[in-house]
């Protein structure tokens, strides 16, 4: 029996039963679909959060309180530890001067106000002059603030996108001044839009020199100390002498854990990695069920359609079919659904991957590699659900099959 025959005649006895056909397909499409969704948009994020993660800078590495935290005990641990202070801040510039750049930073979140309007929430960052070229800020209009002007707490700012749009929509901010509780600052540049990282905008800040946060708000949160290595290389070493110095300033015993936090790119990566990780294996074996749930159903259909089929079958052996026709032709209803399911799955999971990729900063891509997956996977799925059906239709005595119609 040639394969075109074996084709015409899986197609015809398929298409005779459109609702079961369907229903079988469905199965196939939701896991192929899902598996193909999943995994472009979990590497669409893992693009996106390097691409965030690199901005910080591969030989920067930050000191804070808090670190990273990953449960509720870490969080409660961590604040019970001493605050980093500007004397810290001064100790470790002064004892680690292989640095390349050392700088402080604090942060709140306060309303402020230009021109009568007023937009709440706002980030108000106080930082040292260096801070943004180590996480790589970038001007729209304007300049930065010097270290003479960040060293006499003069009270100058550096706004973010969404401030410059909501405060400041049909005139140039700079020279103006925003009132933050009550503190006027003088703009003195503009920052290049950023847009949203994980659904939060990075564009709603105001820059100011620490000082003149520190003068204006006082000292009320724990500095965090950023430190730029001047190399990938030298970073492990600078960060042991970080360490030393912040370990030595509270008394720390040697057989202790350091009590603050280290947070540099590989931190982050490693951290997204295993949330992602967790998560996309957690899918995957949804994903799976479903796989297993419509290649249970394509096996049922199919030993179905061999006992609705005796009769046909008898015939054709009588009339000289052979075992591996009937094999061949069993096997081929119960991979051509499966196949057609993973086409579509594959369609349905590019069109999500589509929609996430249009709609938010996700680069989530189906590629020809995922295809090729997803179209795999289903056909094995058939393979494995028509195997045993197709044995029993090859085995069928054409007797016994005839007597019993």
């Amino acid at each position: 029996m040639i394969l075109g025959d074996v084709a015409r005649t899986g197609l015809a006895a398929l298409t005779a039963h459109k609702l079961r056909l369907f229903l079988n397909l469905l199965g196939i499409i939701i896991a192929v679909g899902t598996i193909v969704a999943v995994i472009s948009v979990v590497s669409g994020l893992n693009q996106y959060a390097a691409n965030v993660i690199s901005g910080l800078g591969p030989n920067t590495v930050i000191f804070t309180k808090f670190g990273i935290i990953r449960s509720r005990e870490e969080y409660l641990a961590a604040l019970k530890r001493k605050d980093i202070t500007d004397a810290d801040l001064e100790a470790v510039r002064r004892l680690v001067p292989q640095a390349r750049r050392i700088a402080g930073r604090v942060f709140s979140t306060r309303p402020v106000y230009a021109g009568g309007r007023r937009l709440a929430d706002t980030f108000v960052l106080g930082a040292e002059s260096e801070f943004p070229w180590m996480v790589g800020l970038e001007l729209a209009d304007g300049r930065f603030f010097t270290a003479s002007e960040a060293a006499a707490a003069r009270p100058v700012a550096v706004i973010g996108w969404d401030v410059r749009d909501q405060l400041f929509p049909h005139v140039d901010p700079i020279g103006h001044q925003i009132t933050v509780e009550g503190k006027p600052f003088r703009i003195i540049g503009t920052m290049a839009k950023q847009g949203s990282t994980f659904g939060e905008s990075q564009d709603r800040f105001v820059l100011v020199p620490l000082a003149a946060y520190q003068h204006a708000f006082g000292m009320v949160r724990s500095l965090d100390i950023f430190v730029e290595a001047p190399s990938v290389a030298a970073v492990p070493a600078i960060e042991d002498d970080v360490r030393l110095v912040l370990r030595s300033r509270r008394g720390t015993p040697f057989s202790a854990p350091d009590p603050f936090g280290i947070i540099d790119a590989d931190a982050l990566s490693t951290l997204w990695k295993s949330i992602t990780r967790s998560a996309f294996l957690l899918v995957i074996l949804i994903s799976s069920i479903s796989l297993v749930v419509g290649g249970v159903a394509i096996a049922n259909t199919m030993f179905a359609s061999v006992v609705e089929r005796t009769r046909e079958i008898g015939l054709r052996k009588a009339l000289g079919a052979r075992r591996r026709d009937l094999h061949r032709q069993f096997l081929f209803e119960a991979v051509a659904q499966s196949f057609a399911g993973g086409v579509a799955g594959v369609f349905v999971g590019w069109l999500v991957a589509l929609a996430v990729g249009h709609w938010s900063p996700f680069p989530a891509r189906v590629t020809p590699f995922l295809v090729g997956t997803g179209l795999t996977v289903a056909t094995l799925a058939g393979l494995l659900a028509g195997w045993l059906p197709a044995i029993r239709a090859a085995r069928l005595d054409p007797i016994v099959a005839l007597r019993d119609e």
